[in-house]
């Protein structure tokens, strides 16, 4: 498995103007950066993702992205006490939904 890519998704247009993403292949990442449009990556280091979540970021806690393709078990499982898991969950989450892209566009 490749290691863990993480980013600050950065759009001043939608309500939520800074997210954490994580991805586990370029190729998800590529995705989510064609699909949200005007959108800013800024990649971070694991330890900066986990500051952000935990800490925020100018006195405002930054959320981590995408979560509606994991499981309620697995919902359960994210927590920033356990930044690993939850950093290998959130990248599976994003991961399912750019598979699930991809096979819609195949359709």
């Amino acid at each position: 498995m490749n290691e863990l890519q993480f980013y600050i998704r950065h759009q001043t247009n939608f309500l939520q103007d800074k997210f954490i993403l994580v991805f586990k292949s370029e190729e998800a990442k590529d995705f989510f950066q064609q699909a949200l449009k005007g959108s800013h990556f800024e990649k971070v280091t694991s330890e900066v993702a986990e500051h952000a979540a935990r800490i925020g970021i100018n006195g405002k806690i930054i959320p981590y992205g995408y979560t509606k393709k994991l499981t309620e078990e697995e919902m359960n499982q994210l927590s920033t006490a356990n930044w690993q898991i939850t950093a290998s969950l959130l990248a599976e989450g994003n991961e399912r939904l750019f598979q699930e892209a991809i096979e819609k566009d195949k359709e």
